[in-house]
């Protein structure tokens, strides 16, 4: 398609936001919908999500989708979802089918940078090659963290200092092994081949386009450079992956910088922007705001873009990441930027929502925030308080 001039202005701004939460499937509020949607769907539209911490990780199932922290877990067990290390070295959520074939086809970037670690926790390629073994052997059914730690000790494997991590962990990146339901509250490790009906075994290109595709319709108006970081790979790779999908793909120049856009994305905002203008420039006629949601502490919305401007005014960037580290807080969006950030404590009898806003509430920001609250409450199963700091 031809490249298609825009001015960077606060409308445009403000119709990306709204884009992005539509197609992150964070937009309608949640509790708005009738019924929840299955996990399973959700990840086949958006690829992955960032699940490096279990509860934050099913927390960003749960907002999109209805579900409670126990359906998020009862969708594990069903196998339709699945957690392990696709790319980025990063654990995520993605469709139990895809599971093997994004980590052969991601992973190898992350595990060819592996052996500067390895020799400094004293592990050979003999140790790898004969925790794979013992794993293979042994993870026909899921077991628990400290039972595999267990298993390789027994076999001759010294678990210690974060070496038991590091073999499991790369032997999820390789395809060999996925995590299953937890066991209590521990993660467990299984085989995909035993956990997983059937895999899909798409071939390379098929598999960059399925990427470039679903990434493009969920995460978009994104940049070459935002793909390419996304999957942890050069811009290379990102353009081949973009070229396979040809026509799909929207290019509009703002301030000199390229944006794309998937064009099937097209019918989804046609109602409230005049046909061939580019990316939605605003809120559809009618819509009520503000639509305030908890984000998780690593969610997509942030962490599935280099560049975060967009969402983060640079300005609260060191508020959202104080030690600049990658070590994100949750945060409160409102109306697709984050203007807030939140923790979750416990009383006796309830949670405890602590919000901190970057600016002053007024009563319908205060409103829309106890919903989410009451949403968050719903998710996790039991009630839950509101305090915005400042009160």
């Amino acid at each position: 398609m031809p490249l298609t001039a825009l001015p960077l202005d606060r409308d445009l701004v403000t119709g990306w936001r709204r884009e992005r939460l539509a197609g992150l499937g964070i937009e309608p509020a949640l509790g708005t919908a009738e019924r929840p949607s299955p996990a399973g769907e959700l990840l086949r539209r958006v690829g992955a999500l960032q699940a490096q911490d279990y509860g934050s990780g099913a927390w960003s199932v749960g907002l999109r989708t209805g579900l409670t922290a126990a359906e998020v877990e009862q969708a594990v067990v069903a196998r339709e979802i699945v957690r392990t290390w696709p790319m980025r070295g990063t654990l995520h959520w993605v469709p139990a089918e895809d599971a093997r074939w994004m980590c052969e086809l991601l992973a190898p970037r992350v595990l060819g940078s592996v052996g500067r670690r390895f020799d400094e926790l004293g592990l050979t390629e003999t140790d790898v090659k004969r925790a794979g073994e013992v794993l293979a052997e042994h993870l026909t059914e899921p077991m628990s963290r400290p039972d595999v730690v267990d298993l390789l000790t027994r076999h001759g494997i010294d678990p210690a200092g974060q070496r038991a991590y590091h073999l499991v962990g790369y032997h999820c990146m390789t395809g060999l092994l996925c995590q299953g339901p937890l066991i209590g509250k521990q993660p467990s490790f299984v085989l995909i081949d035993s956990w997983v009906p059937v895999s899909a075994s798409p071939t390379r290109d098929e598999g960059l386009a399925t990427i470039a595709d679903r990434y493009l319709q969920s995460h978009g108006p994104v940049t070459e450079r935002d793909l390419a970081g996304w999957v942890n790979h050069g811009l290379g790779l990102a353009r081949e992956a973009l070229a396979l999908l040809g026509d799909r793909v929207e290019r509009h120049e703002v301030d000199g910088e390229v944006w794309l856009r998937h064009a099937d994305r097209r019918e989804a905002t046609s109602s409230h922007e005049a046909p061939r203008q580019g990316p939605s420039r605003g809120a559809p006629a009618g819509t009520a705001g503000p639509q305030v949601h908890l984000l998780p502490q690593w969610d997509e919305l942030l962490l599935g873009y280099k560049t975060r401007d967009v969402v983060l005014p640079p300005e609260h960037t060191v508020k959202v990441v104080p030690g600049r580290n990658m070590v994100f807080r949750p945060t409160v969006v409102v109306d697709g930027e984050v203007a807030g950030v939140w923790r979750r404590t416990s009383a006796r009898t309830r949670t405890v929502v602590e919000v901190e806003l970057f600016r002053r509430p007024t009563a319908r920001l205060r409103r829309a925030l106890a919903a989410s609250t009451a949403a968050y409450g719903r998710f996790l199963g039991h009630e839950t308080e509101l305090r915005v700091e400042g009160d």
